[in-house]
């Protein structure tokens, strides 16, 4: 319960508006459990068409993973789209690609339409590791040719013309990519969503679920809730309350950090104002913000430091890429928890009879809560089944919690693999 964690978007909200706790009996068509992106997103869908909708939320809107994460809004998934063509075949792959993309053009719509403190840039930069195979130049032409995805590649010449580093490579730009505050969005969609006839709840922690029946029975510490339908959207939060969700979901912690106004220093250093990510699977990403600040997020751990073991480990993160940058001084650092899936693709679509989850957005999650709160809202109000794309990525046994100590051993053995690979390139140079 409570307020916000202090972090740099939370302290440059644009509004504090606060929803009351839900309270007595409720009777609605949808009950939506969760108010980070996926939650709002699906409430305002269900409100743009009319329906009767509430949305209960323990802590506040946007508090956990959807206001705390890099801000990166991009197309495709965290598989691959040539992995899932591989795995699912082209016809599969071209259409989670094209709603993908459709979902990002309505992020983008709405974050311009409902704030002019959402949007804070566009393009975004990927990096190949200096040590890493000499393979995006391929990447880049099969992704264009077949996905028409619009990446410019970037030799390594020009690349060090935007950033002063010599970890780097070559590079894409991908001038699709949204640079947001992601927190300002999420606010902004519940607030419309309001406007609407939503109804949103804060504070409002849900206790019980009983989707036996004819219906379905929300219980919070206040409320009686009955709906036709739940939608299970409360990331990595939901804890065991449906439980074969629940043990599919993996929390995992990833950080992020953002230092003073320092627009000078950082022009010298980082001199474009694209975001930036890399090729490794323990990649760092970072960005520019419009008042100067460096972003900087990266890490991914089955605990949580304390915020200066965290500020420490991204400031070495940093030195680990610009040197130069070694010395700076971290204003705020903090960390999420982020849900995944063992299949490491979003869970959207129906559990059981009027009980749909939108679910497991960790990597690319700022489009793709978009696109969870599209297919699930018109799944209810039209009966549009768009949902069935995701059918293959139903929930898997990951064990919950437990499944952290899975994610941290692979993900030790990537950080260690990344540490051979840079080790044996710097000894041939």
């Amino acid at each position: 319960m409570g307020d916000y964690t202090a972090t740099h978007y939370a302290a440059t909200r644009s509004d504090d508006r606060r929803w009351p706790r839900a309270a007595g009996r409720i009777e609605v068509e949808t009950c939506v459990i969760g108010g980070g992106l996926a939650g709002v997103a699906t409430a305002l869908e269900l409100a743009e068409r009319g329906r009767s909708v509430c949305l209960v939320e323990s802590h506040r809107i946007g508090w956990g993973a959807s206001g705390r994460n890099g801000g990166f809004a991009s197309r495709g998934y965290p598989v691959g789209i040539l992995d899932l063509a591989a795995r699912y075949g082209r016809d599969r792959a071209l259409a989670l690609w094209q709603l993908s993309g459709a979902a990002l053009a309505k992020v983008g719509e709405r974050a311009g339409r409902l704030g002019p403190d959402i949007i804070q840039g566009r393009g975004a930069l990927r990096c190949r590791m200096a040590e890493h195979p000499d393979t995006l130049p391929g990447l880049v032409e099969t992704l264009n040719r077949d996905y028409d995805a619009g990446l410019v590649m970037l030799p390594q010449a020009e690349l060090r013309d935007m950033l002063v580093s010599d970890r780097y490579a070559d590079g894409y730009l991908n001038p699709s990519t949204l640079q947001l505050q992601p927190l300002n969005l999420a606010r902004a969609m519940a607030g419309e969503a309001a406007r609407l006839g939503a109804r949103l709840h804060e504070n409002s922690a849900v206790v019980e679920l009983d989707l036996g029946g004819a219906g379905r029975r929300i219980r919070t510490d206040a409320a009686d809730i009955h709906a036709r339908h739940v939608v299970l959207a409360g990331g990595a939060y939901m804890g065991l309350l449906h439980p074969r969700l629940g043990l599919a979901t993996v929390p995992v912690a990833t950080f992020v950090m953002t230092t003073p106004p320092m627009a000078d220093r950082l022009s010298q250093v980082i001199r474009t104002t694209a975001a930036v990510s890399d090729t490794r699977v323990a990649t760092d990403y970072y960005r520019r913000l419009p008042d100067g600040r460096l972003l900087w997020g990266g890490r991914a751990s089955a605990c949580e430091p304390g915020p200066e073991r965290l500020a420490a480990l991204l400031r070495r993160d940093v030195a680990g890429i610009y040197p130069q940058l070694g010395d700076i001084e971290i204003e705020t650092a903090w960390g999420g928890v982020m849900p995944y899936a063992r299949h490491r693709m979003p869970i959207i679509g129906p559990l059981g009879p009027g009980v749909w989850a939108a679910a497991c957005f960790g990597g690319l999650g700022l489009t793709s809560t978009t696109l969870a709160g599209d297919l699930i809202a018109a799944a209810i109000a039209d009966g549009d089944d768009r949902h069935h794309h995701f059918a293959p990525f139903a929930p898997v046994f990951a064990g919950g919690s437990l499944g952290r100590i899975a994610f941290q051993a692979i993900y030790w053995r990537h950080q260690l693999e990344d540490r051979i690979s840079r080790f044996r390139h710097e000894a041939a140079a």
